[in-house]
């Protein structure tokens, strides 16, 4: 009995390559080519978001500061001149050029004392400074003479708006002085003020203000 020819075999042909062997092939070839974009990947700057960029730019020595580092400058306050002192002294010893009008002195020698002492009103008292005026603030004016400051004292030192005649009249002996500058040399050298005293011809002592109270 005559064996079955095989006609694929006996043709020459190729026989057909099995189903499983090219699906290995295929699997093989899909994991080369992930393994491939992995490793291209690996060396590209968007792969790992944890991994800084390469700075393409020279690094300079100039730094930008954050707001929060950036001091405000602060404006330094222009300090501005202490205001003169106003009212009378407080008791006790002072030069002359300290008294500002309306102490009360106590012991009282002459207008011309270089320190005085200032006691309360309400205390019997020598004498009172009842004010302290500038003949000239102008540095520039010249010296006006002993005799033109001397003639305008007598106005100056009981005027109304200095002198309480009022209180005053209590004393039948109320006298007024003064001190002022008598030389070109004095007014040169910033005196420029004269002061009317008021206290009693017989020595006796005053009480109270006899200083008229300020307008107003």
């Amino acid at each position: 009995m005559t064996e079955p020819v095989d006609a694929a075999r006996g043709s020459g042909a190729r026989p057909a390559t099995p189903r499983w062997l090219v699906v290995v092939v295929v699997v093989l070839a899909a994991v080369f080519v992930l393994v491939l974009f992995f490793v291209i990947g690996r060396n590209l700057p968007w792969f790992d978001g944890a991994r800084p960029a390469v700075q393409t730019s020279t690094r300079t020595s100039s730094t930008s500061a954050t707001p929060d580092a950036i001091a405000t400058p602060t404006a330094t306050p222009t300090p501005e001149p202490a205001a003169a002192p106003t009212g009378p002294a407080a008791a006790g010893v002072h030069p002359w050029n300290e008294l500002r009008g309306g102490e009360c002195l106590d012991p009282f020698g002459t207008p011309w004392d270089e320190t005085f002492t200032v006691v309360d009103c309400a205390a019997p008292h020598a004498a009172q400074l009842i004010s302290r005026v500038s003949l000239n603030a102008d540095p520039a004016a010249g010296y006006p003479g002993e005799a033109a400051i001397m003639a305008q004292l007598n106005l100056a030192c009981t005027a109304p708006t200095v002198l309480d005649f009022t209180v005053a009249s209590a004393y039948p002996d109320v006298q007024w002085q003064a001190s002022y500058p008598v030389s070109e040399a004095q007014w040169a050298a910033g005196e420029r003020e004269y002061s009317c005293f008021i206290s009693r011809s017989s020595g006796e002592k005053l009480t109270g203000s006899v200083q008229a109270p300020p307008a107003g």
